[in-house]
């Protein structure tokens, strides 16, 4: 290889050094670690090709501007790491849909004090997995146990195949055949009863 001497061991390096600067030597390891140094420094801040880093503490300082990452615009030649809660995108990020509160579930069989869970409008999904709308500790609840859907202010209830159904006012409900909830209505989901209470505009 021309411009490059090989040492006893098989490492190659550049002719101008003198010893190589992988076998242990302190003064090869000084060399390196110089040559390594003055790297560095010789790479500008703003140099197109040089990772930065968003949504550290220093963020603001590696960034072109103080605008967000979101609205800096992309580059392909740019390796760009990101924080959990920002995005990289070309548009502005989108606002986030907020639903209307229409209703509650309160249930006194699991807080002594009671707890109450919003139903907002559209879906709203209960069941034992915290992915649900209303979580339900309670172990005779299936993961999606039963979905409450509002719609122009009617309110339909529905069990969704769950293992020990779903009941409204002593009567069982067939999987996946919605019945219409009217204020005041008790509702059993596995060993849990709630009362359901509509909303008043």
């Amino acid at each position: 290889m021309e411009g490059f001497k090989k040492c006893s061991k098989g490492h190659f390096y550049k002719e101008e050094k003198s010893d190589c600067p992988y076998c242990p030597n302190e003064s090869s390891a000084d060399d390196v670690k110089t040559e390594f140094l003055s790297e560095t420094k010789s790479v500008s801040k703003d140099d197109p090709l040089k990772t930065q880093v968003f949504g550290g503490q220093d963020s603001s300082e590696m960034r072109e501007s103080n605008k967000p990452a979101s609205t800096q615009a992309f580059n392909p030649t740019k390796t760009m790491i990101v924080g959990a809660n920002n995005t990289v995108s070309d548009n502005e990020s989108s606002p986030q849909v907020r639903r209307r509160l229409r209703g509650w579930l309160v249930s006194f069989d699991l807080e002594d004090f009671g707890v109450d869970f919003k139903i907002l409008e559209g879906r709203n999904t209960i069941g034992s997995k915290s992915s649900n709308e209303i979580t339900v500790l309670d172990q005779q609840v299936s993961s999606v146990h039963a979905l409450i859907l509002c719609r122009k202010d009617v309110f339909l209830l529905s069990d969704e195949m769950s293992s020990n159904g779903t009941s409204v006012n002593g009567q069982d409900l067939s999987p996946r055949d919605p019945k219409e909830l009217n204020d005041g209505d008790e509702i059993k989901i596995g060993n849990t009863t709630f009362l359901f209470k509509k909303a008043f505009k």
